[in-house]
C-alpha cells in the first residue's frame, strides 16, 4: 500500500512540474527575459516567467538591457505601463493588449509599430528612432504622441478625441494630418519638410512650432487661444512671405 501512495505521490509531483512548464513564456531573445526576472516578476523563483506571473504585472521597465524582441510581452496581460528604452529594438508588436496606457520606447532602432487593440493607450512616446511613418487613428483615450528625431516621412494621428501634445520634431515629414483631433492644444513639427499647413479646424491650440520647414502657406486665422506662433525659417528664409494673424487675440510669441 505505501508503494502505491508513493508512486501516486510521484505521479502528481511531475504532473505538477509538467503543468508549471507548460505555463512558463518562451522569451526568444535572452536578454529580455533576463530583465524580466530582473524586474522582480519571477515571484517563485524558478528561473521562467509564468503567464500567472506575467498576468499580474501592471507596470514593467526595461530599460538599457540588450533586448532585440520583445515577443513574449502579450502575456502580460494587465499591463498598462511599459517602458524599454535604449535597447535595439526593431519591431514593437503590442496589438490585442488593452489595458496598455503608457508605452515608451525611446532610442532604440524601430521600423515598425502596431498599436491596433490598444484601446486604453494614454501616451505614446518613441524618440530616437527609425519610423519613416506613423499612423495611430481613432484611439479614445490617447492624450500625447512624442515621435521626435526619427525619419518619419508622413503621420496621421486624426479622430483622437482627446488627444492634445503632438510632437514630432526634426523628421522629413510632407504630409501631417490630425484631422478630427479637435482636442489639440500642442503642436510641434519643427525640423521637417512640410510646405502646407490648414489649423483652422484646431480651436483649442495655445502653442504650434513649426521651425525651418518649407512652409509656403500656414492658415491660423481665428485661433483666438494661440499664444505661441513659431514659423521661423533658418535654412531656406523668405518661402513663406505671409500670414494671416486675424482673430489670434491672444498671441504672445510670434516670429516668422
Amino acid at each position: 500500500m505505501k508503494l502505491v501512495y508513493i508512486i501516486t505521490a510521484q505521479i502528481l509531483f511531475m504532473l505538477g512540474v509538467s503543468h508549471i512548464k507548460a505555463q512558463a513564456i518562451s522569451f526568444p531573445d535572452p536578454n529580455f527575459k533576463a530583465a524580466v526576472i530582473a524586474a522582480g516578476v519571477d515571484t517563485n523563483n524558478d528561473g521562467n516567467i509564468q503567464k500567472s506571473e506575467a498576468a499580474k504585472v501592471k507596470k514593467l521597465y526595461v530599460n538599457n538591457a540588450g533586448i532585440t524582441s520583445l515577443v513574449g510581452i502579450k502575456n502580460f496581460t494587465g499591463l498598462e505601463d511599459f517602458g524599454f528604452f535604449e535597447n535595439k529594438v526593431k519591431t514593437v508588436d503590442l496589438e490585442g493588449m488593452k489595458n496598455l496606457k503608457f508605452v515608451y520606447g525611446f532610442r532604440n532602432e524601430i521600423t515598425q509599430v502596431k498599436l491596433k487593440g490598444c484601446t486604453n493607450l494614454v501616451e505614446v512616446a518613441l524618440d530616437n528612432n527609425l519610423l519613416s511613418s506613423f499612423d495611430l487613428t481613432g484611439f479614445n483615450e490617447l492624450v500625447e504622441i512624442d515621435v521626435n528625431w526619427n525619419r518619419l516621412q508622413s503621420a496621421n494621428v486624426s479622430n483622437n478625441p482627446k488627444l492634445q501634445k503632438v510632437k514630432m520634431f526634426d523628421n522629413q515629414m510632407t504630409e501631417f494630418n490630425a484631422d478630427g483631433s479637435l482636442e489639440l492644444t500642442e503642436l510641434n513639427l519643427s525640423w521637417n519638410n512640410l510646405e502646407e499647413l490648414d489649423l483652422r479646424q484646431f480651436t483649442n491650440l495655445r502653442s504650434v512650432k513649426l521651425v525651418d520647414n518649407l512652409l509656403r502657406k500656414i492658415n491660423v486665422t481665428g485661433l483666438s487661444a494661440l499664444e505661441v506662433l513659431n514659423c521661423e525659417a533658418i535654412k531656406k528664409p523668405g518661402l513663406l512671405t505671409q500670414i494671416n494673424t486675424s482673430g489670434l487675440m491672444n498671441l504672445k510669441e510670434f516670429k516668422w
